[in-house]
Parts: structure tokens; C-alpha cells; sequence
């Protein structure tokens, strides 16, 4: 398609053309781009016109997709500018649910603008603290990840295909391989198992999955654990450069697999690996205390001289910088030689993202660094000294930069990016991820967010600043507020190919106020997301009270623990969710609270019930509810498992209810499954704690006596709690000052903080080295009064300020910190506000419970509100 001459041509002439030119010809990879250039000369001369108005409705004809740049759930963690410099892949690690996966996003560096986002891409993008798991084939094409820890995997990066196009995975360490992309972007070298021992292997990437079996897989022939700890290809994919892990560098060929040149490095890892020339030319590293600088193609050393003692990276442009972040950065030509020193400190990299604060232009003249006090410098870098041209802001979160295409620099964080003229310093792009304003989302309905259901494409809801979301969807209709066209301009950009960016303020954008105005504007298939907003009125959001009233009681929360358990499921596999509610039937029982108990044991999966009913009867029987106790243990008599710990409850029953035979065979038959076991205090102490409920003390103390060491803190912590809870503070203290180092959990610690115990408390601080001095005031304060049973004014504040906290958090980040506040709300009987935070974390995935789902909360939180800890109730 030809473009008219902006610079010759006036705005109606352009428009003209423009109507005239042939757009069935029009191909974006070749025409937009300077389509786009003369429409920016226009808008410069002219202003925006008809013409530009004209070209974006031809544009988003052609399938543009309108983009936000907020589509992260979580900090990014993974980075790479492509090759061209025209590119910059951003990727996260994927947020607290691990199903919902990770997003790549795609920015075109000389608009500043995103492109693409390639979002639920399975098991993260790498991992924080590891780099270069982004890599570019050299046509840009194509891009290389590492993601489910340690797949390797290539994508189209201007696609919109989450599943890779080839991937191969052949060891299974856990966390990201050392990997390096071919420039052909279709093969890759990675690291193969193999009998225990790694090697490293070229796999192809052209289409489909590689095992470890493939035929395909080229191993290199150097032997077991030839493994490259960096590596990088040659420009024309002959060759395989790498630091060894014990430091030495070579070269690979490529094709046969054989080391063509090896020399030593630095062993002790005190300095960077090796660092080879853009044109491939030469290699630079430190051996010996002294710089190396060698020939690339032959290893042979061209010169040796003093080397940096403090060395955070080195960077080759026309000359080498070798960089001393907090200090300074010395200037090194090619043969070697030290030319000079920049007294400029450059900020420190950061851990959880893997990007230099400094970067050369392309041509390796000049460079850009971001300094220690938080500004971006210029310098021109000849032989005779550095001098600097100009500076700029920086985001104060920036750890690193990039020096792009058209010399535009990219300084970056984890949560920012900016996108800045080297040469003006005019701002084309700024960017602060990951904002939660404090207002409801636009898509949020009876608390599912509608955006999140819009797979493949990532959610479309963005913070338009820190006070206000928007919701940017494809026809370009917009959720925001009236009056904010520049900043929805700043934020948004239509997406042509998935490659370009394209300025919205040269069309029309639909602002409407909120979804169910969306709803009527959208069609198919955004309007079969968006039909539960229409014809609503959305509420308005106000501030809202949290935490709530605490109108909530134990059986509310019981209530929620079981249906959280249930929806778990209950089943002879699931043994979590057997013991959780064994657990909580024990609850109900020393609240004797026969029915809530008898509930809980009836749900528990057909293995687990005889055992609970067994412990629960035991309970009611020893605290006078012989009745009630009769009705749990009857219809389980005769089913009774080969444990020990149930022999001992049903001889305590049995003893309880007055048959002294029965008791006495049932204790004997607990003493022997004891014995069976080695006498390990797993099964020893269940049955001394029946002993001792039903009066047999001197059994208890004789069946206790026999056995050596100390108990695990699994058994040992619970038993504590026993003791402390029937008043044996006697036998508690013994057992503490045996020696034999009984009670080492920090659940010790809150056992005698709850129960009043400062004395043991304190004498349990200096058994086990272990501060207690904040702790001693409140178990004094228990001793005294008894603890609070509901929370006072300093409490709600204290939960209403982690709250807060927790909500300017990203989503995807919030499940460990709501999990934790639940916790907290239990620990100072809050009983509503538990309520409300376990309905906002997510049940168990397929791959298991954690301790921060809702069941195991629940559990948590119940243990706590009833017995004042979190351990195992007996």
C-alpha cells in the first residue's frame, strides 16, 4: 500500500489519499510503521484530523485489539529486550493460585506502548532471582522461556496461543536450568538427566514436546556433568559459548558437540563469568585476580592486567565497562588497557529481577546507567575520558535500563516502566503496575470478578491512577470516569498484528460510567460476559465498616469449617480432611457439645469414624455425660481399629461407664500395640492421656516412665496441652526439666502464654535459648484474669490496619496475607471478621492443600477460637 507524504502533503490531501490507497494491500508488518510516522509528522504540523480518525477506523477493521499495560497479577520477574532493540518481553512468576498461571507482555519500545499479553501460561514464568529465562530468537520472532521451573518452551510473541509452540523438559531439579535460544529461534541448548548426572543437550523447538527419550536430543560429547552454568550462542549458531561450574570458559561446536578451546576462569566465584564482545571478537573475565581479555574464536589470551576487585558485572559496548555498583566504573579498551574511571555509583541490581543498570546505545559510543540516588545519566565514553551529556528522573523503584530502538531507553523495575528519549528525555511511556485502588472494580459482581472469565485474553480492568479503575474492551468501549481522555491516551493503545501500537486519541474511544452501560454497548462475545450487569443498578460503594460487627458465634464458625471440608471432600484418600474433623469432634466433646460432635464424626470418611467416636466418648464419659457418651460409642462397638491410641479410648470409656473387665482387657490390648510398635511415644502417649482420664493415674505414670528420650513435638506439644488443660502442672514441669529436651515446638510457648504458666514460660526460654520477654506480661496477665473473650478496641484497630494493608496488595498476592489476618482475627476472638476472610481464600487445588486454604484455615482458626492455640486438641 503506498503512504502519502505527510511532510509535502497538507491534511485534507492526506486524507484524500488515504481513502484513495488500496487497504486491501495493506500489510501491517510492512505499512504501518510508516503509516504511523507520518500520521505523528501530521498530528505535528496539523494536529489529530480527519485523516487520523479515517486510518484508525481502517486500522481497528484490520482486528486491533485495544491494550492496557496493568495486565500482571503479580511483580515482574523476568525481562528481555529483543535483538532489534524494537521489543521488550516482561513476565511474572504467576500469583498464590498456581492453576491460574503467569502473564508475558509485550511492549514495542519506541512508542512505549503494550502490544501483546500471552497471559495463563502454566506454572509461572521462571523463577524470582534467576535470569535470562526470557531469550529472543534473532529475527525477533520467536521467544524462549523457562516456565513450570524447568520446561523450555517457544512461543510466538506477537501470537495469542498460551501453550508453547515447542517445549522440552528433561531434567527435573525444580527451579530454571541454564538454557540459551539458537538465533534461528528452533533449537535450544538445555540440560538432560541422565542416571543421576546432568549433561548439557541442543533439543529441537520446531513444534511439539521433547522427553528425554526423544532420538532428536544432541547431546554434547564431552561426558557426564558438562553443564554450562551461562551460556550464549554465536550470532551465526556454529558455536556454544559457557562458563563451566567450576569456572572454566569454552567455546562448542555447535554441530558435532565438541569443545573447540577451554581455559581457566575464576574458580571461587568471586567474579562474573566470562563476557564476550557484541561482534564475538573477543572474551573478557578475571582469573586469577587479574583481567583476561582473550580471542573468542581461538580462547588464546590477547592480554592480562590488574584486575577490579568488587566486580558486580561487566558490559562490553566499543570498549568494556566493568561495573562496581555503590563505587564506580572503570573503562577498559580492546586490547586491554584501562583508559579511565567514571566516578558515578550505580543503584544495585535487584534480586527478583535480572536487569543491568547499565546499557550501551547500539553502536557502543555512549551508554546509560541508573545511578545510586535514583536518576538515569548519559554518558559519551571516547578513550580519553567519559563525559556525561545529560540526566534524567527515574522511577524510584527502578533497578535497571535498557538502551532501545531509536534511542529510546527503558528503565524498569518490578513494578514500574518508563520509556524515555535518550536525548531530550521526554517521557513516551510511564508506568506504575500493580496500583489497587481502594474503590470496588468495575466487573465485580456478587464477588466474582467478570473480567477474570474473559480467557484467553487477560482481565481488562486497569488503575487508571491510585484512586480509580477502568475497564478497557475491545470495541473500544471504556469504563472510567468523564474528563479523563488524556489519561485513558497515556494508558491505551490499539494493537495491530499484535505487534504495533497505535495512538487512541486518533480515534473515538465509547467512555461510559460503569458495566451495565458497557453491557448495552458490547457485542458478542463480550456481551455474554457482561449480560449479568445489564439492566443493574451498581450500588454505591461508599466506605465500608471492617472489621464488621462481631455478631458471629463457635457454631457459625464450626458451620463454616464443615462446609469447607466437604467441599474438600471426604474420602478414605483424603486423610487431611479425616483428621481435621476427628479433630473437630474433639472440640465439640470438651465443649460437650454431643450433637455438633456426633455431626462431625458421622461426615468423617467410614476409616476415621471409629476412632473419633472412640476419643469423643472418652471425653463426654469424663466429664459426667455418660449418656451422651453411651450414644456415640454404641454404635461403633465392635469396629474398633488395631491402633493404640483407640484401644486406650475404649478402655477409658469402658472404664469410665464402670466395667472394669472390659477396661482392663482394652488397656492391656493398648500396651501391646505399644510394644508392637517399638514403644513410640506416637502411640505411647494417646494411651497414657485415656490412663489419666479415666482416674488410673499410676498406670499412666508407670506406662510414661517406661518410655526414653523425649516425645516429638507432634505428640509431645498436644500432650502438653493435656496436662496444662487438666491442671497437671506438676507432671508438666518434670517432664520440661527432665533434661531429655521434652516440648521444643514454639507451641509450647503459646500453650503456656494461654494457660497462664509465666514461670514455665520463662523456665522454657532458657532450656531452649528462645526469647520470651514480650510473652511473660501476657501469660501473667492470663494467670490473673483469665484471657479476653472478645476483642477490644486496640484488637479491631489492629485488624482494620492489616486490612487496609492487605487491600493495596495485588490479588493475586493476598491469599498467604488474608490467611494470616483470619489467624489473627482468631487469636483475638473475631469471630465475624474469620468469617468474612475464609470466604475470600480458595479451596485446595488438584495439587493438595496448603496451610493457607480455606479448610486448613478453617481448622486453624477453630482450634484457636475453642482452645485459645493452634495445636492438636486432646
Amino acid at each position: 500500500m503506498k503512504i502519502p507524504d505527510s511532510a509535502e502533503t497538507g491534511p485534507e490531501a492526506f486524507e484524500v489519499a488515504l481513502r484513495a490507497a488500496d487497504w486491501t494491500a495493506f500489510a501491517p508488518e510492512r505499512d504501518l510503521v510508516p503509516l504511523r510516522a507520518a500520521l505523528v509528522e501530521l498530528e505535528r504540523r496539523h494536529g489529530v484530523g480527519d485523516a487520523h480518525r479515517y486510518a484508525t477506523e481502517r486500522i481497528r477493521e484490520h482486528g486491533a485489539l485495544l491494550r492496557h499495560p496493568d495486565v500482571h497479577q503479580v511483580e515482574i520477574t523476568a525481562q528481555a529486550l529483543s535483538p532489534s532493540g524494537r521489543y521488550l518481553a516482561v513476565g511474572d512468576f504467576g500469583g498464590d493460585d498456581y492453576d491460574r498461571g503467569a502473564t508475558l507482555q509485550i511492549w514495542e519500545v519506541t512508542t512505549g506502548r503494550c502490544v501483546n499479553v500471552i497471559d495463563w501460561i502454566e506454572g509461572g514464568i521462571g523463577w524470582p532471582g534467576y535470569g535470562e529465562v526470557i531469550q529472543w530468537s534473532a529475527d525477533d520472532s520467536r521467544l524462549a522461556m523457562a516456565y513450570r521451573s524447568n520446561n523450555v518452551g517457544v512461543w510466538d510473541p506477537f501470537g495469542e496461543k498460551n501453550e508453547p509452540v515447542g517445549t522440552a523438559r528433561l531434567t527435573y531439579s525444580g527451579r530454571p536450568d541454564p538454557f540459551a535460544l539458537a538465533p534461528d529461534g528452533v533449537r535450544a541448548y538445555v540440560l538432560q538427566e541422565a542416571d543421576a548426572s546432568a549433561h548439557g543437550a541442543v533439543v529441537p523447538l520446531d513444534g511439539g514436546e521433547v522427553w528425554a527419550d526423544d532420538p532428536r536430543i544432541e547431546p554434547l560429547s564431552d561426558g557426564d556433568r558438562f553443564v554450562l552454568d551461562r551460556v550464549v550462542w554465536s550470532r551465526d549458531g556454529r558455536r556454544l559459548y559457557g562458563n563451566l561450574h567450576d569456572g572454566r570458559i569454552c567455546s562448542i561446536d555447535a554441530a558435532s558437540g565438541r569443545v573447540t578451546w577451554m581455559t581457566e576462569g575464576d574458580r571461587n566465584y568471586r567474579w562474573p563469568s566470562g563476557e564476550w564482545s557484541p561482534d564475538e571478537s573477543l572474551l573478557a573475565f578475571h582469573h586469577d585476580g587479574r583481567l583476561v581479555i582473550a580471542d573468542a574464536l581461538t580462547g588464546r589470551r590477547v592480554s592480562e592486567g590488574p584486575g577490579y576487585a568488587e566486580v558486580t558485572f561487566m558490559s562490553w559496548g566499543t570498549r568494556l565497562a566493568i561495573v562496581e555498583c555503590g563505587s564506580r566504573v572503570g573503562i577498559v579498551d580492546r586490547t586491554g588497557q584501562h583508559r579511565y574511571d567514571l566516578d558515578v555509583p550505580l543503584r544495585s541490581p535487584s534480586y527478583d529481577l535480572d536487569v543491568r543498570p547499565w546499557a550501551w546505545e547500539p553502536d557502543g559510543e555512549r551508554a546509560a546507567c541508573l545511578t545510586a540516588e535514583g536518576g538515569v545519566e548519559i554518558w559519551s565514553l571516547g578513550d580519553e575520558g567519559g563525559e556525561r551529556l545529560r540526566s534524567f528522573d527515574a522511577p524510584a523503584e527502578a533497578t535497571g535500563v535498557h538502551w532501545g530502538a531509536e534511542d529510546v531507553l527503558v528503565v524498569l523495575g518490578t513494578t514500574v516502566l518508563r520509556f524515555l528519549r535518550a536525548d531530550s528525555g521526554e517521557v513516551i511511556g510511564d508506568f506504575m503496575l500493580l496500583r489497587q485502588p481502594s474503590a470496588p472494580r468495575p466487573l465485580m459482581l456478587d464477588d466474582e470478578d467478570f473480567g477474570e472469565d474473559m480467557y484467553p485474553e487477560p482481565n481488562p480492568t486497569f488503575a487508571l491512577d491510585g484512586e480509580t479503575w477502568a475497564v478497557a474492551l475491545l470495541p473500544g468501549v471504556v469504563i472510567a470516569p468523564p474528563g479523563r481522555d488524556d489519561d485513558l491516551a497515556a494508558a491505551l493503545a490499539w494493537a495491530p498484528a499484535r505487534r504495533f501500537a497505535w495512538p487512541v486519541h486518533w480515534g473515538e474511544l465509547e467512555v461510559v460510567p460503569d458495566a451495565p452501560a458497557a453491557a448495552e454497548r458490547v457485542p458478542e462475545p463480550l456481551y455474554a460476559y457482561l449480560e449479568p450487569f445489564r439492566g443493574r443498578t451498581m450500588p454505591d460503594p461508599g466506605p465500608q465498616e471492617w472489621p464488621p460487627p462481631d455478631t458471629a458465634t463457635v457454631d457459625d464458625l464450626f458451620r463454616a469449617f464443615l462446609e469447607a471440608v466437604v467441599a474438600y471432600g471426604v474420602n478414605r484418600r483424603n486423610t487431611w480432611a479425616g483428621e481435621a474433623l476427628h479433630s473437630a469432634a474433639v472440640l465439640r466433646a470438651l465443649r460437650g457439645e454431643t450433637a455438633g460432635a456426633l455431626e462431625l464424626i458421622g461426615t468423617c470418611s467410614e476409616p476415621h469414624r471409629p476412632r473419633a467416636a472412640a476419643e469423643v466418648a472418652m471425653l463426654l464419659a469424663a466429664s459426667g455425660l455418660e449418656d451422651d457418651a453411651r450414644s456415640v460409642f454404641g454404635p461403633y462397638d465392635g469396629r474398633w481399629d488395631e491402633s493404640a491410641a483407640t484401644a486406650g479410648s475404649v478402655g477409658a470409656v469402658h472404664a469410665l461407664l464402670g466395667d472394669g473387665a472390659q477396661a482392663d482387657m482394652w488397656f492391656d490390648r493398648a500396651r501391646e500395640r505399644v510394644r508392637e510398635k517399638g514403644g513410640g511415644w506416637d502411640h505411647r502417649l494417646p494411651v497414657v492421656r485415656a490412663l489419666m482420664e479415666c482416674g488410673r493415674e499410676d498406670e499412666a505414670r508407670a506406662l510414661l516412665t517406661e518410655g526414653t528420650s523425649a516425645a516429638r513435638d507432634d505428640v509431645g506439644i498436644p500432650f502438653l496441652g493435656y496436662l496444662l488443660r487438666k491442671g497437671k502442672v506438676e507432671l508438666a514441669e518434670e517432664l520440661l526439666r527432665s533434661g531429655d529436651g521434652w516440648f521444643r515446638g514454639w507451641g509450647a510457648q503459646r500453650l503456656f502464654v494461654e494457660h497462664g504458666q509465666p514461670r514455665m514460660l520463662v523456665d522454657w526460654g532458657e532450656r531452649y535459648s528462645c526469647w520470651v520477654e514480650e510473652s511473660v506480661p501476657i501469660a501473667e496477665r492470663n494467670a490473673a484474669h483469665g484471657r479476653p473473650s472478645a476483642p477490644g478496641g486496640a484488637d479491631v484497630e489492629a485488624l482494620a490496619r492489616r486490612r487496609a494493608q492487605l487491600l493495596r496488595m495485588p490479588p493475586a498476592r493476598r491469599q498467604v496475607p488474608t490467611a494470616n489476618l483470619a489467624v489473627e482475627a482468631a487469636e483475638c476472638r473475631h469471630l465475624s471478621a474469620v468469617l468474612g476472610l475464609l470466604t475470600e481464600l480458595p479451596m485446595p487445588s488438584f495439587g493438595g492443600i496448603s496451610s493457607h486454604d480455606r479448610p486448613w484455615v478453617a481448622s486453624t482458626a477453630l482450634r484457636i477460637v475453642t482452645t485459645g492455640v493452634d495445636v492438636d486438641p486432646w
